[in-house]
């Protein structure tokens, strides 16, 4: 049943402004009090409405993320991949050229920002050596399993307890090569950087932050090198380009539930049937709620808490309509706000294929934000559309 909401203050304004400007109506004001006007409100969790919904991995690059991440938990499985430069001075370029230095100690060192899972919980890491190019463009999930690397773990003495800097120092043969490539056009190195993977007791995933224009607190080489009878310096390299990559399959909630989880990508789509609605209605305004299954729900230390949803272009290949995207609030066991613009897109003849929801931070952690789905059994925990529309009497 639709309830309707009579806007009294509408008639008291338009008998206030007749009797102020005339003493008898004019014949578009007799018309508008003889026709009526009348704002109503649709809520789907009363009236009936039909809707359904689902999830799936929408497999995208994490090249722009703000974290690299590494472990295992719930889910997923986290890997990290970064190559480095080396901006020195000439006067070691020379060296480097004449073969006169040797590279005697490397370690790099990783800032942590980041964590899912529990903090006690075991954490330790590999790291190979990579055999062929990559970007942080293109690299995602599905690129890992076809990405050549050596299966020799090149690392030692590393970080693996709690801290905020976490280092570990790797093969010395390895890093040289590196610094003859850098130097010598003509060397047969080259450089494709490390994959750091976990190893298979790890339970929890560590955010360590990226790449980033200000260069604060971003992944650091640390190459001691020496020329035998005239110094010992240490050399910094620097990221020339890093990226995260997590496989998983869907978090293991319950079937009612969404499940929208950052960086695997799981994504929702939900559609509403807005056929029930009168037809040559004005949309005032419109309303999205989604109850939070809390036991499901699955956060790091820290996160954005709020959703993103927007207006699907094409259901077939996932892909949305930029123009209309808004955020989704949380309060206690509800993400909700206002879409208004997506509802009037649709009654004014924009295919209505749905919505696509999102975690906000999507490309960040690990999140997992269990929704209740259309099936959920209890009607009441379903997503819910509330519109407040307005029509004229006669129409």
């Amino acid at each position: 049943m639709i309830n309707k909401i009579f806007l009294s203050f509408i008639s008291a304004i338009t008998i206030f402004l007749l009797i102020s400007c005339n003493d008898s109506p004019t014949d578009l004001g007799k018309d508008f009090l003889d026709r009526g006007f009348g704002v109503y409100k649709f809520d789907s969790s009363l009236d009936s409405m039909p809707q359904h919904s689902s999830d799936f991995i929408n497999v995208y690059s994490l090249g722009a993320s703000s974290h690299l991440l590494i472990g295992k938990a719930e889910n997923v499985t986290a890997h990290s991949l970064i190559r480095f430069i080396f901006p020195i001075a000439d006067s070691i370029k020379t060296a480097l050229t004449s073969r006169s230095l040797t590279v005697i100690d490397s370690w790099i060192e990783l800032v942590k920002d980041y964590r899912f899972g529990d903090s006690a919980a075991a954490f330790d890491y590999e790291v190979f050596k990579i055999n062929s190019g990559w970007t942080s463009s293109y690299f995602t999930a599905d690129s890992l399993e076809n990405l050549p690397r050596d299966n020799t773990d090149l690392s030692f003495n590393r970080t693996t307890e709690n801290d905020t800097v976490y280092s570990f120092h790797i093969d010395t043969t390895l890093v040289s090569s590196w610094l003859q490539e850098y130097v010598d056009t003509s060397s047969t190195a080259t450089n494709y950087g490390i994959l750091i993977s976990p190893t298979p007791g790890t339970q929890k995933v560590l955010g360590f932050t990226a790449y980033n224009t200000d260069g604060e607190n971003e992944p650091i080489l640390r190459i001691v090198v020496q020329k035998p009878g005239a110094y010992i310096d240490t050399l910094i390299g620097t990221v020339g380009v890093d990226i995260s990559v997590v496989l998983g399959d869907r978090p293991n909630i319950n079937t009612e539930n969404l499940a929208i989880q950052s960086s695997l990508t799981s994504e929702a789509k939900l559609f509403f049937d807005l056929s029930v609605l009168p037809k040559d209605i004005t949309i005032n305004s419109a309303v999205l709620t989604l109850t939070v299954d809390t036991l499901q729900t699955k956060t790091g230390s820290s996160f954005t808490n709020s959703l993103r949803t927007y207006l699907l272009a094409d259901s077939t290949k996932d892909s949305v309509n930029a123009n209309y995207a808004y955020t989704l609030s949380r309060s206690g066991s509800t993400f909700s706000g206002e879409i208004t613009n997506i509802v009037r897109a649709w009654n004014n003849k924009v295919s209505n294929q749905g919505m696509l929801i999102k975690a906000t931070s999507e490309i960040r952690g690990i999140e997992i934000f269990a929704i209740k789905g259309s099936n959920t059994a209890n009607i009441s925990e379903r997503p819910k559309l509330e519109i407040v529309y307005s029509k004229g009497g006669n129409k």
